[in-house]
């Protein structure tokens, strides 16, 4: 009796909260989590809209959120041991315009994520298959059990075919994940000159 073929790959279930997160994808609440260095944190709430971008942790978004009446747009910085507030609708655009580059990558990933869930499903289905043709082949006929091994054959094929997608859409969400890198550390050091910029002018207003 032949052995039934098991899949070699093990189904990759792709689950975006968006990534999420977070696959990350900024302006979201946890877009940043994981730089909240004491030195400095931001946190941008988008006007009209639930949206945030913040770098920091969740007691700067507390914080953040106290400043906040309504709706309206803020973007509070903590530098060193002090805290600033910044409400003009110019400098807001700036800072907001400087996560577009950051949203458009995190929408790439959400999709590609929702491909990666999509593939998952069908190794599933393949799997339960394969598990289904093994249970007949325990007790099968010598010739059911060839018909079987063949069937078992031609599933692994599709399992392989999907591992392999599965695994070129892993290579490029890798690689969106370190363009997400770059893009961030780039959007952080522009913020960081805009908010001097906004302290210098008077536009930032210091809070306790």
């Amino acid at each position: 009796m032949s052995i039934p073929r098991m899949s070699r790959r093990v189904a990759t279930l792709a689950s975006l909260a968006v990534l999420g997160a977070a696959l990350i994808s900024p302006p979201g609440l946890a877009a940043e989590a994981g730089r909240s260095a004491g030195a400095w944190a931001y946190v941008l709430f988008t006007p009209g809209s639930p949206d945030v971008a913040m770098s920091g942790s969740m007691d700067d978004v507390r914080r953040a959120r106290s400043f906040r009446s309504g709706g309206e747009g803020v973007l509070y910085v903590r530098q060193g041991g002090s805290a600033y507030v910044i409400r003009d609708a110019a400098t807001l655009r700036r800072v907001q315009s400087l996560f577009e580059p950051q949203k458009a990558l995190g929408a790439r990933q959400s999709e590609l994520g929702s491909r990666q869930a999509s593939l998952g499903r069908q190794q599933a289905r393949l799997g339960a298959q394969q598990a289904e043709i093994g249970r007949r082949q325990a007790g099968s006929s010598p010739r059911d059990a060839e018909a079987l091994a063949r069937q078992q054959d031609d599933l692994g094929r599709q399992q392989d075919a999907l591992g392999r997608r599965q695994d070129a859409l892993g290579r490029q969400q890798d690689e969106l994940g370190r363009e997400q890198d770059r893009v961030s550390r780039i959007a952080e050091d522009q913020l960081r000159t805009l908010v001097g910029e906004a302290m210098r002018s008077g536009l930032a207003q210091r809070v306790e």
